[in-house]
């Protein structure tokens, strides 16, 4: 525990405004070495040259290798250097690497160029093993630091992985963090997901256990690997005061659970708690009956780690996903590799949209005078369709731009292996699966607006329809009465008649998702999440009341303040929605004091059992972040919950800190 904590305190003594010294250096002088190389293997002769020329520091504290130099940016550099800049946002294949190392995925990315002898096969093949031997050689260099400092174990394991396939519990998860860490850190981008942990990690859980290591002992191996997750971005959050590396938004994500929850799945929570840090996100596909001792051992780990694990709903997700198109078999390998963005494993090849919903709502009640809610909502669904037609078509615009996968390669290509192994590239959209998360910001801001419209004009008819919205486009100006009035109406979240309006906002949006026209292999799923841009998207004026500018709803969340009825109202609101025809999307309870793990779970099963689809909780006490407001300085460690994942509290910006402190806490 010792050494657990010293990693600890590494990451909280770790400088915000570092970059990856090493790295940027080595590539600001590549940048002009290579300038007018413009050959197939340009970026993978880069990457090779990188590995080769950055050190391979060990801590004592360290229980696997895999560790970044950093330093302030040299005077005039521009950090962090776009000349190696991957895509990110996916679950490697893992498994396979754990199974036949990267020599057995090189080959058999090999055996496809011979079969197929088609030039970009070739080109991939190529580059394939040029990035393999700059991995191995870079391990070797590894292996032998770890044996100069007499951690014979961690250098056992270098000298075979991640080359080799792995043989132990150690060098299996040596071989997934130095991957990782290279994929993260290196050559950069954020958000790397460890998919589903719990499957390909069992065996080697098992093996040990048979080998006679005791649970204990593999539980504070296991933590000394999680925590690892949490240098690679340090402290920094993701929209403020970044870290100048191409990896600081990066959250990282564990999945376990789903139909076999088993032995390993309880040491991931049981090391997590004992880490207890903002990485990893533990992401857990939430079946209950497939386990009742599992899903026991998630709520006690929920009422300790808090903001730090949330749940979804696994039946729910799978059916969404075969309604979809989607095959049982493919539809039940989803992971989550983002907050509250899913993907198909390394099956899928993902892009997000955030629809600016609201605006769009605006333009249409500008667009003519409605005198019914129907054809306004019918009108909605049109326009929201043809904005997200536009998006996915200018993305599909990239997808043949060769230079672009190319210079992407790196290890999203090399462990994306349902394409590696035909020996193309995923972002050429060549994957199995397209897909395309679709979100909606702002659900409940929206349908309180449909239900005021609905209320005085369509129904009551005080205002003529021109001049309700003459009144919202003047921002509610000698209108303060009114307003007060529409602050004070029944909103979404209470069990109320009201939820209808917010359930016909979700319907108009998911309507204009499953109507896009898409090729073949292109998957669009919708969702209800806002990250942060309810508090950083410029809105006009809404017929809820709020004014220009204001924040709108978060996530699947009712507006700030409007859940008046306490939680199991806010609950049965929230499960009116059609859940079932989406799988993404984030609700955040906060409670104001900490929870059992017996109410956790009756709260979080009977709300699934309704329809629900995600729980993440926060326990928020108001008088201590107002203190970490204050003094900063006795607060390094506190953690909350924000839209999909944990942030320290005192590295947020001011306004993201006051919007945590806006929530209902109950």
């Amino acid at each position: 525990m010792t050494d657990l904590n010293c990693i600890k305190e590494l990451v909280f003594e770790s400088d915000n405004e570092a970059c990856f010294i090493e790295r940027e250096r080595i590539l600001n002088r590549l940048e002009k070495e290579f300038g007018e190389y413009n050959e197939p293997d340009k970026y993978a002769l880069i990457f090779s040259r990188l590995m080769s020329e950055v050190s391979t520091p060990i801590e004592d504290c360290d229980y696997f290798a895999g560790r970044v130099l950093e330093e302030k940016p040299d005077s005039g550099m521009s950090a962090p250097n776009r000349l190696l800049c991957a895509t990110g946002h996916m679950s490697p294949d893992y498994e396979s690497l754990l199974k036949y190392g990267l020599k057995g995925v090189l080959k058999k990315i090999k055996d496809a160029a011979e079969e197929k002898v088609d030039e970009d096969s070739l080109i991939f093949a190529q580059n394939a093993e040029i990035v393999v031997n700059a991995i191995k050689s870079y391990t070797e260099r590894y292996a032998a630091t770890a044996k100069s400092k007499g951690f014979d174990r961690m250098a056992n394991a270098l000298e075979k992985v991640p080359y080799e396939p792995a043989y132990d519990f150690y060098s299996a998860l040596q071989s997934i963090w130095i991957m990782h860490m290279i994929a993260s850190c290196y050559v950069g981008e954020r958000d790397y997901a460890f998919g589903r942990f719990d499957e390909y990690m069992l065996p080697f859980y098992e093996k040990a256990i048979a080998d006679g290591a005791s649970k204990e002992e593999l539980t504070e191996l296991l933590s000394g690997f999680l925590i690892k997750t949490n240098e690679i971005c340090g402290r920094g959050t993701h929209n403020y005061k970044p870290k100048p590396v191409l990896c600081q938004s990066s959250k990282q994500y564990v999945n376990i659970g789903g139909e076999n929850p088993n032995e390993f799945s309880k040491l991931v929570l049981k090391s997590a708690v004992m880490n207890n840090m903002a990485q990893p996100q533990i992401t857990v596909l939430l079946k209950p009956e497939a386990s009742e001792e599992f899903t026991k051992e998630v709520f006690a780990a929920m009422n300790k780690l808090v903001d730090k694990l949330h749940i979804y709903n696994y039946d729910l997700i799978v059916n969404a996903l075969i309604k979809k198109g989607i095959s049982p078999e493919d539809a039940k390998k989803f992971t989550f590799s983002a907050c509250c963005t899913f993907d198909l494993n390394y099956y899928s090849y993902r892009l997000e949209y955030y629809t600016p919903t609201l605006q769009i709502f605006l333009d249409v009640i500008n667009s003519k005078e409605y005198s019914d809610l129907e054809h306004l909502a019918k009108d909605l669904t049109a326009a929201l369709k043809n904005d997200i037609q536009n998006d996915i078509e200018n993305k599909e615009k990239g997808f043949s731009d060769k230079e672009y996968a190319r210079k992407c390669f790196m290890l999203d290509c090399l462990l994306h292996t349902d394409t590696a192994y035909k020996g193309i590239y995923p972002c050429d959209g060549n994957s199995k699966y397209k897909i395309f998360n679709v979100f909606c910001p702002g659900v409940a801001t929206l349908g309180d607006s449909l239900m005021v419209l609905d209320k005085l004009v369509f129904k009551e008819k005080r205002f003529s329809y021109n001049e309700f919205v003459e009144i919202l486009n003047n921002n509610y100006e000698n209108q303060e009465e009114l307003r007060r009035e529409i602050l004070n109406y029944t909103r979404f979240g209470n069990d109320s008649d009201a939820d209808e309006y917010t359930v016909i906002a979700a319907n108009s949006f998911l309507d204009a998702v499953d109507e896009l026209e898409l090729k073949e292999n292109y998957y669009a799923i919708g969702g209800f999440y806002s990250l942060e841009r309810d508090n950083t998207w410029t809105v006009r004026a809404t017929p809820d009341g709020r004014k220009d500018g204001e924040p709108f709803s978060e996530n699947q969340s009712p507006t700030y303040g409007a859940d008046k009825n306490g939680i199991t109202a806010l609950l049965k609101s929230l499960s009116k929605l059609p859940f079932e025809r989406t799988v993404t999307g984030g609700l955040n309870l906060t409670f104001s004091q900490n929870v059992s793990a017996d109410i956790l779970k009756a709260l979080a099963v009977s709300y699934f059992k309704l329809g629900g689809l995600h729980i993440g909780i926060s326990v928020i006490n108001a008088e201590t972040l107002k203190d970490a407001m204050k003094n900063p300085d006795k607060y390094k460690s506190l953690t909350v919950r924000l839209y999909g994942f944990s942030e320290y509290f005192v590295s947020l910006p001011k306004w993201q800190q006051m919007a945590v402190l806006k929530r209902t806490q109950y």
